[in-house]
């Protein structure tokens, strides 16, 4: 039934090409974040980025993303989405240590990635400016750079 019900799920879940689902998430710093209000238009391309503080493979990544952004600014905007279960009391030392240039939102019941059909971190999303989905890559590669699938869809 459990295996099913992943299928099930997978089936259902956003896809390439299709539009982000509408959400709303706690923000890091406060009040929710809303993806149509907050984040979708507000550069060319979004990159989610779901990730938990303990990951060794998500920091790897994220430390990634941190300097692709860092290198075009106003090209990127990042979200990591940290599913850690104690949400801000986790990722907030996590963030002050590292200083990555991300936002972060809290999403302990793992509802964002389960609506990509992720069922495990670290898992990215690329996003276009009109919210439509260009890219998802749901397994970490040590040899798939995050940078250079970032780089394809610059213009």
């Amino acid at each position: 039934l459990a295996i099913a019900s992943q299928v099930l799920a997978a089936e259902s879940s956003a896809k390439v090409g299709q539009p982000v689902p509408e959400f709303s998430l706690s923000g890091l710093d406060g009040p929710p974040v809303s993806f149509r209000k907050d984040i979708r238009g507000k550069a060319p391309l979004t990159v989610f980025f779901f990730m938990t503080t303990a990951c060794s493979a998500c920091y790897e990544e994220i430390r990634e993303i941190h300097e692709f952004v860092s290198k075009h600014p106003g090209k990127v905007e990042a979200w990591a989405v940290a599913v850690d279960l104690r949400g801000a009391q986790t990722v907030g030392p996590y963030q002050q240590s590292n200083r990555f240039r991300v936002k972060y939102l809290l999403d302990p019941k793992f509802s964002l990635p389960r609506a990509f059909g992720f069922h495990y971190t670290p898992s990215l999303v690329v996003v276009d400016a009109n919210g439509v989905i260009l890219h998802k890559k749901g397994v970490y590669a040590p040899n798939e750079r995050v940078s250079e699938i970032l780089r394809t869809f610059l213009r």
